[in-house]
C-alpha cells in the first residue's frame, strides 16, 4: 500500500519499546526514519514538512505513564476508498482495529492502535 498522508506537523508520542514502535511506524506504516536520538528516540518524516518523534518513556514500566500520552494523531487520506483500503493492509499486518472503517458525516475514517495503544485515525473528509 502505498500510504502518502498529507501531514499533521510535529507531535511527539511515549512508547514503552522503542523497537517495536520503530517497526510499527517503519516498517508497517512505512515512514521515512529522519535520525535517530540516543537509543530512546526516533524522528519519522511525514508529508512534505512535517515529522512525528516517538520517544520511549523513562517509566515504561509504570502502567500510570499512559496518562502523558497523546490522544490520537488523524492522518488525511485522499478518498473513502483509501479509508478502506488501509484498513484492509493494517489487518493484514493484525494490527488492532478499533473502531470503522465507517461513514460520518462528511466522509469515512478507521481508527486503529500502534503496539502501545496509541490511537491512530485514518480518515477522508469531503465537502
Amino acid at each position: 500500500m502505498n500510504f502518502q498522508p498529507s501531514g499533521i506537523n510535529h507531535m511527539t508520542i511515549r512508547v514503552n519499546e522503542i523497537e517495536r514502535s520503530e517497526e510499527f511506524y517503519g516498517d508497517i506504516l512505512g515512514f521515512e526514519l529522519v535520525r535517530k536520538m540516543g537509543q530512546s528516540m526516533a524522528v519519522y518524516k511525514i508529508g512534505d514538512e512535517d515529522t512525528l518523534v516517538i520517544v520511549e518513556a523513562e517509566t515504561s514500566y509504570d502502567p500510570n505513564s499512559r496518562d502523558f500520552r497523546v490522544d490520537h494523531i488523524g492522518f488525511y487520506l485522499n478518498s473513502p476508498e483509501e479509508v478502506d483500503e488501509m484498513a484492509s493492509y493494517l489487518r493484514e499486518h493484525e494490527v488492532t482495529i478499533l473502531s470503522g472503517p465507517a461513514n460520518r458525516k462528511k466522509g469515512r475514517f478507521v481508527f486503529a492502535s500502534d503496539p502501545d495503544g496509541n490511537m491512530i485515525e485514518f480518515f477522508f473528509e469531503g465537502e
